[in-house]
């Protein structure tokens, strides 16, 4: 008898340590609602020691000071037990919420003897619940004010919010998506892409971008570059991701359009090219055997034939001396698009300087002077900024007027381009003339005057706008010409 009542004190006095050391209040009400116990937990959530609270009523604790009488002991008396959440007040007149759980004590009999209330305080949970809610807003607000589809998933892929965009492709309304998988909207193929994208953004932490199709409630197929970004807790948690997706159906049209153009310029370059051996060997071989065979006819048979044999022959010379000519520069012309280098950084005064070294002799034998202002560093082809230096400067040279050829070479920034300039004093351009001036084959004057296949300047015009610009010129007949052409400044091109 001794021990069993040793074993009960025993069990007693563990149970009202466990009671004290609980985290959450634990009170002990009589049946006429006045509290008869409170442990340690009550005096840090109250601010009241127990012996202060000690029969008090439990209606003076809440804020409401009806609410205990009229709501949680009548439904203790029915039901035995109360669970909600509660407004109360702090001994320093604060007001603050708490989520009380009550349960009618009874005895042996079954008759009830007092009541048990376990208080948790949840002024911690409601803040942050007001947070995300405040979290929320924001993000439906800056979700309505996005123009384009928009959304918020949790850790499951469930949309947690959308924007109108996004449930007017859907065919619904946005209230109506929300706890909805991509599942429950989408085509599956295209579904379980979208779910593969969130979970590897969900594991890897960094955001996705990814063109993508996506089909709307129509049926109607269209193409959307998706940013997809992982949503962080205030621990640094994933728990979720947010989408933004914009309609780039015509982008992609475009693109695929490019990408056909360029197969196709490929195809006609690869031909050009193949047109260009078939210039320089086959069509060039024949043209070598004529002239040739007549070379040896003129030094074999000169005056013993009959008079007009010789010029003849002469002619033949000619003829096939310039034809050979115009094909080696029709190779040129067209080479200039199939064949040129990638850009690099070109400082155009080196690049003018390797002109007039390549053009030494006909400077020194025409006397000509050049001249030239500080010259800018342009992203070019530099072996075609030389050749157009080159043209335009022999040109100069070639159509001088009575004085020795006076060239001048400057630039000029406007805007996001460089405009360079080549002057001379020569004979100058007819106004007649102007607009055939870079047209291929196109000459104002004889070869008899004025040697040349009438192509230099058509080829100046390609490498001009193969580099991003553009070339013209100015000229007063009989006082000389100016020629322009752009170039952008340190810019990358094509």
């Amino acid at each position: 008898m001794f021990t069993e009542r040793n074993r009960t004190e025993q069990r007693l006095k563990l149970l009202s340590e466990a009671v004290e050391e609980a985290a959450d209040g634990i009170q002990i009400i009589g049946l006429d609602g006045r509290i008869i116990f409170s442990n340690r937990a009550v005096e840090t959530i109250y601010g009241f020691s127990p012996e202060e609270l000690k029969g008090k009523h439990v209606d003076e604790m809440n804020a409401d000071p009806t609410f205990a009488s009229s709501v949680i002991l009548p439904s203790l008396k029915e039901t035995g037990r109360w669970v909600g959440e509660l407004m109360v007040k702090h001994k320093s007149g604060r007001i603050f919420p708490i989520l009380l759980t009550t349960s009618m004590v009874k005895d042996s009999k079954g008759e009830p003897i007092a009541m048990v209330g376990i208080i948790h305080d949840i002024t911690e949970r409601k803040r942050i619940e007001e947070e995300l809610r405040r979290s929320i807003r924001q993000l439906n607000a800056i979700l309505t004010n996005i123009p384009d589809i928009a959304w918020l998933k949790d850790k499951e892929s469930r949309f947690i919010a959308v924007n109108k965009p996004f449930a007017d492709t859907a065919g619904v309304r946005p209230k109506d998506l929300v706890g909805r998988t991509d599942f429950d909207i989408w085509p599956k193929e295209l579904a379980e892409n979208y779910r593969a994208d969130d979970w590897e953004v969900m594991a890897t932490g960094r955001r996705k971008q990814v063109v993508e199709p996506l089909v709307d409630k129509e049926g109607k197929k269209t193409w959307i570059e998706t940013i997809k970004t992982p949503i962080y807790d205030d621990r640094g948690n994933i728990i979720g991701t947010t989408g933004i997706a914009r309609d780039v159906t015509e982008r992609k049209r475009i693109e695929e359009e490019r990408e056909k153009w360029t197969a196709e310029l490929a195809r006609s370059n690869a031909e050009l090219e193949q047109f260009a051996y078939i210039a320089s060997h086959d069509l060039q071989e024949p043209l070598r055997m004529v002239s040739g065979f007549t070379q040896l006819l003129a030094r074999r048979y000169k005056g013993k034939l009959d008079k007009n044999a010789d010029e003849f022959i002469a002619y033949i010379i000619d003829g096939t001396t310039r034809m050979q000519r115009m094909i080696e520069d029709l190779l040129a012309y067209s080479r200039v698009g199939t064949r040129g280098k990638p850009f690099e950084p070109a400082d155009m005064e080196v690049v003018l300087n390797q002109a007039i070294t390549n053009l030494k002799i006909a400077i020194e034998e025409n006397k000509a002077v050049l001249t030239h202002d500080p010259l800018p560093a342009v992203m070019a082809d530099i072996s075609q900024m030389v050749q157009l230096f080159q043209n335009l400067i022999s040109n100069a040279i070639k159509f001088r007027g009575e004085q020795p050829p006076r060239i001048h070479i400057s630039a000029q920034r406007e805007g996001d381009d460089w405009v360079i300039s080549v002057k001379d004093n020569g004979i100058g351009i007819s106004s007649g003339f102007m607009g055939h001036l870079f047209q291929i084959f196109q000459r104002e004057h004889t070869t008899s005057k004025y040697p040349g296949t009438g192509i230099g300047l058509a080829i100046c015009k390609r490498i001009v706008e193969r580099h991003g610009g553009r070339i013209w010129a100015k000229s007063v007949h009989g006082r000389g010409s100016i020629f322009y052409f752009t170039i952008p400044a340190r810019k990358e091109n094509r």
